[in-house]
């Protein structure tokens, strides 16, 4: 825990991170990464929390506890510290809750002392001494000692003024001797100057003598100091008192400050290691592009860094138990390490150095079985060492429990060490305990094989380059590459043939299956890099062809809709040209009937085109509708009777809900006020006229009728208002000399009444 320690800013935080321990439960783990991850949030909105001048008072606390203690000064202020960081700490509590709710809860919980830290701030300064506002006895007795003193002082720079004294001092200066103001006076004038000798310089040459002139406000001066004293251990005994009386108050602060300064730690570790939360589940391990922390700190701070290979660690997907085999210096041992390590982080608050995406459970024990422990005082060899250390761990081991062994099997003769290796693998899985181990055993590496339950990895080796990739892989067994090692470390080829000769039969065949799956393998991923490539490309024609796809069915679509435009287009344009020739001419009913005729084979020819697209209608809790057929846009505020109330700006509209549609947005073409015509719409039962002038209503008017006669409408409504008449009288009068007109009324109550006008139409048949 040494970088998490380094990473701490106060006394008490450092002594957490030592101390700190895995947690045993799926919650508490969750739990602490979570904190660990609101600290991270929190760094990154604030910065770091105010630790750094936390100083360490559980001594002094200690020493407070007994009856009747009296604190130093400074040992006062450093609890006034602790105080004050507590004050900072709540109030970056309170600016870091909005990203980190939980953390920011603790932090403004810190227990507050208001009445003592007043108190200690008011009596001592920052150096630890006591102020003169600590007692008003104190003041007075501090006033009256300085008057005093002045008054000594210049009794007696008037004596070394004196050009009778003066050839008998030695220097001419005042000086301190017991507490008390004396004259530096020669040894052999010693007589000239009446009073007390008090010291002698180590020459002899010099006395120093108290002047009887000043004897007694010496002594009222050692008295006053005396005094200020007594009052001094009484202020502090005082000021001791409310420290012992509040006590478990400190504990409490100091423990949680300790804890919260070892939160941020975590945090500021995790973000050092560039490292993230993984999630804790029941269920395999699965740390993917996992680091160990040593190697990549020891990267930090230096120019060129060493690159740190990642590592997917993976067990219990398909085995519960792993062996790692591979050459030597191939990362077996840093893989064991690792995987150890960052479960023993995680179950401890902190993220892990892995990508994201990665998994584990919560293990109630982790055994590691790594390094030789061999001991010359105990007379244990390697091999007993390693007895001694699996017999321990096989009598705690559970089915909550990661076991670790590094060199399984190793330390004694290969055949009976690899079925000794055998035995403890099989032992290990029947208690149901995860296993990973390393081992160069040839035995062992064909037993995982065959077994289940158990699964080979290596660590891979560039044949090359002679060199290991510290890469794991998965589902075979490696080599040790011991002879093509010592082939690059030096060693004579004769050397090495005669010990390719020495190698057993069964041992070569192994090692050249394992060559052939080796070769097999790369060929597989070679192909299969193949076959991604092959796939992504096909993928990319794909889109290709799909978008070029959707761009034809686009244009077809915009030039079906551009030629159903421009038909409608010409048919309204040739209806305007034969309603405006009937406006004109008044023409009598035979030359009307042959005009009518023409409208008729309109409509039949406008009926046969394709209708224009139906707008949306929108559902009945829609903020915003259009009626299509006014172009206004309004809000639904009643549907009843199957008519819906539509407010409008400051017009309230009842329609039918198939007249409602989607706001359009962008087909929008022009806007007069609050009506908004479309381009295309279908025609409304009913023509708003109000606010408009009397030339602008007859123009509505007009083609509003037309539209309605070829919409095959028998009847509408036109609503004028009532006002001063005028927009009635003008929109009747073009009513009367309509050609299309069979009659017209007042509205009922119901339709508006004498505000709007209803109008029967010549069927269009």
């Amino acid at each position: 825990m040494g970088l998490l320690a380094h990473e701490t800013a106060s006394p008490q935080g450092r002594s957490c991170a030592l101390s700190l321990a895995p947690l045993a439960t799926l919650q508490a783990v969750i739990r602490a990464l979570s904190e660990t991850a609101e600290a991270r949030a929190a760094r990154a909105k604030e910065g770091d929390p105010p630790f750094e001048t936390t100083p360490e008072i559980r001594p002094i606390l200690e020493r407070a506890a007994p009856k009747g203690a009296v604190l130093e000064g400074i040992d006062l202020v450093a609890i006034r510290v602790v105080l004050d960081v507590a004050q900072r700490l709540r109030s970056y509590g309170g600016r870091v809750r909005e990203v980190a709710p939980s953390l920011g809860a603790r932090l403004t919980q810190l227990p507050a002392l208001p009445h003592l830290g007043a108190a200690l701030t008011a009596s001592l300064t920052p150096e630890g001494e006591l102020s003169d506002d600590a007692s008003p006895r104190l003041r007075q007795l501090r006033r009256r000692r300085e008057a005093l003193r002045a008054r000594i002082l210049r009794s007696l720079e008037g004596l070394v003024d004196s050009p009778t004294l003066e050839p008998a001092l030695q220097e001419r200066f005042i000086t301190v001797r017991n507490g008390r103001y004396v004259l530096p006076v020669r040894a052999d004038s010693a007589r000239a100057v009446r009073g007390i000798v008090h010291d002698r310089s180590l020459s002899g040459a010099t006395l120093f003598i108290e002047p009887a002139s000043v004897v007694e406000a010496n002594n009222d001066l050692l008295q006053l100091t005396l005094d200020e004293q007594a009052e001094i251990q009484r202020v502090l005994a005082a000021l001791t008192e409310q420290v012992h009386t509040h006590l478990p108050i400190l504990d409490q602060l100091v423990n949680e400050t300790g804890r919260l300064d070892l939160t941020f730690a975590k945090a500021r570790l995790a973000d050092k290691l560039g490292a993230v939360s993984p999630e804790i589940s029941p269920g395999p391990v699965r740390l993917l592009q996992a680091r160990h922390p040593l190697l990549l700190a020891q990267g930090w701070g230096r120019a060129e860094a060493p690159a740190v290979v990642p590592v997917d660690l993976i067990l219990g997907e398909s085995a519960r138990a792993l062996i790692i085999t591979g050459p030597n210096a191939g990362g077996k041992t840093v893989a064991l390490k690792t995987l150890g390590l960052l479960v023993l982080m995680a179950q401890a608050g902190l993220h892990l150095p892995v990508r994201e995406g990665s998994r584990l459970p919560v293990f109630r024990q982790v055994f590691p079985v790594i390094g030789d422990e061999q001991s010359l005082a105990q007379n244990l060899s390697t091999f007993s060492s390693f007895v001694g250390q699996v017999k321990g761990v096989l009598e705690m081991a559970d089915d909550v429990s990661l076991v670790l062994i590094d060199e399984l099997g190793a330390g004694t003769d290969p055949n009976e060490g690899a079925a000794l290796a055998q035995a403890l693998v099989e032992l290990f899985l029947a208690k149901g305990s995860w296993l990973v181990a390393t081992t160069h055993l040839e035995p062992l590496k064909i037993f995982a094989a065959l077994r289940p339950e158990v699964e080979n990895a290596t660590v891979e080796f560039d044949e090359e380059r002679l060199e290991p990739t510290f890469r794991l892989s998965y589902g075979r067994p490696g080599r040790s590459y011991a002879l093509a090692i010592a082939t690059k470390l030096g060693l004579s080829q004769e050397l090495i043939a005669r010990a390719q000769n020495y190698l057993s039969s069964e041992s070569r065949r192994l090692a050249d299956l394992l060559q052939s799956l080796e070769e097999r393998e790369r060929g597989w991923e070679a192909r299969a890099a193949e076959g991604s490539a092959v796939e992504a490309r096909l993928a990319e024609l794909r889109r290709e062809a799909e978008t070029l796809l959707e761009r034809a069915r686009q244009e077809a679509r915009s030039r079906t809709e551009r030629a159903r435009d421009e038909a409608h287009r010409l048919i309204v344009d040739a209806r305007r040209q034969v309603q405006a020739e009937l406006d004109r001419l008044k023409i009598e009913a035979a030359t009307r009937r042959s005009l009518e005729e023409s409208l008729r084979r309109l409509r039949r020819v406008e009926s046969e085109l394709p209708p224009p697209p139906q707008a949306e209608i929108p559902p009945p809790d829609a903020d915003e509708v259009l009626i299509s057929s006014l172009g206004l846009r309004g809000r639904i505020v009643e549907e009843r009777d199957g008519l819906v109330t539509v407010q409008a700006g400051a017009l309230t509209v009842r329609v039918a809900r198939s007249q409602l549609a989607v706001p359009p947005g962008k087909r929008m073409a022009r806007s007069m006020g609050k009506v908004v015509l479309p381009e295309k719409s279908g025609v409304s039962p009913e023509l708003l006229l109000l606010g408009r002038t009397t030339d602008e209503a007859r123009d509505l008017v007009v083609k509003y009728l037309d539209d309605a006669i070829l919409a095959g409408l028998p009847q509408v409504r036109l609503v004028h208002g009532k006002g001063t008449g005028a927009l009635k009288n003008a929109v009747q009068a073009l009513l009367k000399e309509h050609p299309l007109v069979v009659g017209f009324r007042a509205g009922a109550p119901h339709e508006g009444g004498a505000g709007a006008t209803v109008v029967e139409l010549q069927e269009g048949q």
